[in-house]
């Protein structure tokens, strides 16, 4: 009996040292790092600041191609679309920024609906001098806030890239009831409350499950700015708050009804879907093929609208791996050489717009 006590009691030690040393040295390591500087500017738009990094080719830039400006999905901080904006800024300038609560913005306290975001965005612009027309691209969530700008500041904008975008109805279309929709909210907030558990005790700093994959690839530099942004529990409070504002969004973005003659890309990521924030019960490939068929709703909004399927790419790969950008990169261009070309669409005259 002593025997066994002696054997539990040293394995109940070991367990401890096992638990406890990583913690103590995850909380050392948590007050010791680096704190990342933003790449960009900071830019007051209103009693809060944003963040907006632009880059170009290096030499004198072609001044008859637009701006880029990349809008990301839901919850995601700038760096995430390195790749992106590295094969844009070959040919002209591309300006990522983060959103109120992402990367190194500041919070707003304000509601995350597209008429909030892009009027934020409009000043942004604007103080940035940013010249018009520009062109947009934009992953996920964006394709709901991209068309609602366009709504709201028609001249601004002569091309649109949609890379795996949202439409407007796709919850509706899902036919999602209510107990589902509301399984969905329940499983990302249980993946945030956890993922705040890790930041707190330290964890994070030890192993950070936020940096594997694709983010493993990135240039040192994203890297580092990455893992920073990826301890800061505001950024997963925005996640929520703008998940939750969705729909809002999402009708916001319906009162678009028409892209006119600019040229729009529609690129749909066809690689078999993740099903962990599928409720239970809906397919994936209904999903899926429903979701392609949007996209093709999307492209077929402009007279030179435009449609590819990626079957290399997942939803989030599309943006994260390097060979997936690289092969979405030429369409984006695409977009940005042929709004040179264009004539001035009917609807570039109209002055903005305010709606609900």
């Amino acid at each position: 009996m002593r025997i066994l006590k002696k054997i539990l009691k040293i394995a109940g030690i070991s367990l401890l040292v096992l638990i406890g040393v990583p913690l103590i040295i995850g909380q050392i390591l948590r007050f010791t790092s680096n704190v990342e500087p933003p790449p960009g500017e900071l830019i007051d738009v209103g009693g809060y600041k944003l963040h907006i990094n632009c880059v170009g080719p290096e030499g004198k830039n072609d001044e008859r191609l637009p701006t880029v400006i990349f809008e990301a999905g839901a919850g995601v901080n700038s760096p995430v679309n390195h790749w992106i904006q590295d094969g844009i800024s070959k040919i002209t300038k591309v300006c990522v920024y983060d959103r109120a609560g992402l990367g190194w913005s500041e919070e707003s306290r304000l509601p995350r609906d597209a008429k909030t975001i892009n009027t934020a965005l409009h000043t942004l612009l604007d103080k940035a001098k940013i010249k018009r027309p520009f062109v947009f691209a934009g992953h996920s969530i964006a394709g709901l806030y991209m068309r609602d700008y366009v709504e709201r500041y028609p001249g601004e904008v002569s091309g649109i890239a949609f890379l795996d975008p949202s439409h407007p109805e796709q919850n509706k279309r899902f036919g999602l009831t209510d107990d589902q929709r509301a399984e969905q909210m329940s499983t990302v907030n249980t993946i945030i409350f956890f993922a705040k558990i890790l930041m707190k005790t330290g964890v994070m700093e030890v192993y950070n499950p936020a940096m594997a994959g694709d983010l493993t690839l990135y240039p040192e530099n994203i890297r580092k700015q990455l893992s920073f942004l990826s301890k800061n529990s505001s950024n997963l409070d925005t996640v929520l708050l703008e998940t939750e504002d969705f729909e809002k969004a999402a009708a916001q973005a319906g009162q678009n009804k028409s892209l006119g003659d600019r040229p729009v890309v529609v690129i749909s990521a066809t690689k078999k879907m993740d099903t962990t924030f599928l409720p239970e019960g809906v397919s994936a490939e209904k999903v899926q093929a429903a979701f392609i068929n949007m996209h093709k709703e999307i492209a077929a909004l402009s007279i030179q609208g435009k449609h590819i399927e990626m079957d290399s790419a997942d939803h989030m790969g599309l943006i994260t791996n390097k060979e997936n950008a690289a092969k979405a990169v030429p369409h984006i261009i695409e977009v940005i050489q042929r709004s040179v070309r264009s004539e001035k669409s009917p609807d570039s005259e109209k002055t903005p717009v305010e709606n609900n």
